[in-house]
């Protein structure tokens, strides 16, 4: 049989963007697996003690090994390698996972702790912070979808040589230098066009001078001293420390389907002991991290053990990973359009456990602009249903004090269905994104969303709720404010 040896074009600006786009490969909807919404509710459950707990212990292990490190270099001794490499792993590896969790803003409760550490481990990972948070955002989207996702990391046929280099970051450094002196010049490259909002790019270039600035006194302050010392610290900890990013991150995703829609084809879950989870933040979780990003890192092994009946095999070990992964990229140098085949589970899906959200539609016809969703026992509070109407999909939600809202059922960034989402207070967050609306007044509240969602009164009536279909501050005569009871009797017309 012939073998593809063609090169597959990657650019987020060519051939394959378009392909993607009319293939409908593009912010496509993927598969899921069935969890009862009572248990996936569990898993959601934001809480900052144990993201808090971890990120002092890591802070220790930088300032323990940073001081004897320090200590052995002052004393000429070359014990100084041993914590210089624990300071370097810790550094240069570990704050890839804190980047990721707290760029999805899951990790913490409190949205300032996850904006603090997402900056911290930004720079540490040599990753800018805001290209980086919507480059990532492009990759849950369309993950491995050539021409549209920016994170393959594995292009076929593979680049051997630059991924050794790799494991000393050193293509990472030059790279990420480039577009730092690029970003501080006031300019973004076309591809970074492609996902990075406008209204981001000021954000952008001041970073990356504030990133300049850093390493500029950084260097002045080991030219003065006349020592790598500084450096140690700051810099070359991709050089001696990264090591260990590679054997955590690679098998993610290397050696698998693209142009795919279920994660279960394109990524990997792997068992960890431990220490390993630690530092990684259980992204060995991978399958079950992308399916449910909203899923804090701290839940996902629990999600596993939810999901597992419904993926395939995990894998033992990391050894067990490597062991298919390296044959598998060696065979794609010369065979492009080779590919692990994950093998899936028989479906299972029973209707104690329905895949997705159920899809509530009118108990009658339209009276006086109202229309009956359902009985009020079905919304919970701090929940949210799916209702759709004539073409349009709504998202109605019940306040923890009772209260009830309602907006546009689709996410005005990416078009994922809300009544996926989380409901906190009167926050609902995107469950492909994570960006979050106050569903109150539809006003964008964490990014990527920046457009606002148009909101619907929502009442309740004999044990029973109905919706408007006229937006809120429209035609809304003797109807009070949105989130109030009916007061006086509400005509509706039987159940069709």
């Amino acid at each position: 049989m012939a073998v593809s040896t063609t090169k597959r074009k990657y650019s987020l600006v060519g051939e394959n963007t378009i392909l993607a786009l009319q293939r409908g490969l593009a912010e496509a909807t993927w598969y899921t697996s069935p969890v009862p919404k009572e248990q996936l509710r569990e898993l959601l459950e934001r809480r900052d003690g144990p993201a808090l707990r971890d990120t002092i212990l890591w802070f220790a292990l930088l300032i323990a090994s940073g001081v004897s490190g320090y200590a052995l270099w002052k004393a000429g001794s070359w014990w100084a390698v041993i914590p210089f490499m624990v300071y370097g792993a810790v550094y240069a590896t570990s704050s890839d996972s804190r980047w990721h969790e707290s760029g999805h803003g899951t990790a913490f409760k409190t949205d300032w702790m996850n904006n603090v550490l997402y900056e911290i481990a930004s720079f540490m990972d040599m990753r800018e912070s805001v290209p980086w948070r919507w480059s990532h955002v492009r990759h849950h989207s369309d993950t491995i979808i050539v021409g549209r996702d920016p994170e393959i990391v594995f292009p076929r046929p593979p680049d051997i040589r630059g991924l050794l280099l790799g494991f000393f970051s050193l293509r990472t450094i030059p790279l990420y230098f480039r577009h730092v002196l690029l970003h501080a010049a006031g300019r973004l490259t076309p591809e970074e066009k492609t996902y990075v909002p406008e209204s981001e790019y000021g954000k952008t270039f001041l970073r990356a001078r504030i990133y300049l600035l850093i390493y500029a006194a950084v260097i002045g302050l080991a030219i003065y001293q006349r020592s790598l010392l500084p450096l140690m610290f700051v810099g070359l900890p991709q050089l001696y420390g990264a090591w260990l990013l590679p054997i955590y991150a690679h098998p993610q995703h290397a050696g698998l389907a693209e142009n795919v829609l279920d994660h279960r084809l394109n990524c990997r879950t792997v068992y960890m002991n431990g220490l390993n989870r630690f530092l990684y933040w259980n992204m060995n979780y991978h399958v079950e991290h992308h399916m449910f990003p909203l899923v804090p890192y701290h839940n996902l092994q629990r999600l596993h053990e939810l999901v597992k009946a419904d993926m395939p095999t995990p894998y033992r070990n990391l050894f067990e990973a490597w062991r298919e992964l390296v044959p598998a990229v060696l065979r794609q140098v010369k065979d492009p359009s080779y590919y692990v085949e994950r093998r899936l589970p028989t479906p299972t899906l029973s209707p104690e456990v329905p895949h997705g959200p159920r899809i509530l539609t009118a108990k009658g016809r339209v009276v006086n602009g109202w229309l009956e969703v359902c009985v009020s026992g079905f919304l919970k509070p701090e929940d949210v249903v799916r209702f759709d109407h004539a073409g349009k999909t709504y998202a109605i939600y019940r306040t923890l004090d009772g209260r009830l809202y309602a907006t546009d059922g689709l996410c005005t960034h990416a078009g994922a269905h809300l009544a996926l989402g989380f409901v906190k207070g009167t926050l609902i967050e995107c469950p492909k994104h994570n960006g979050r609306f106050d569903f109150t007044d539809g006003s964008p509240q964490r990014k990527p969303v920046c457009v606002a969602l148009q909101t619907f009164p929502a009442k309740e009536h004999d044990g029973k709720i109905f919706l408007q279909l006229t937006p809120s501050g429209e035609n809304r005569e003797g109807l009070g404010r949105q989130g109030d009871a009916v007061s006086g009797p509400l005509k509706v017309a039987a159940a069709a």
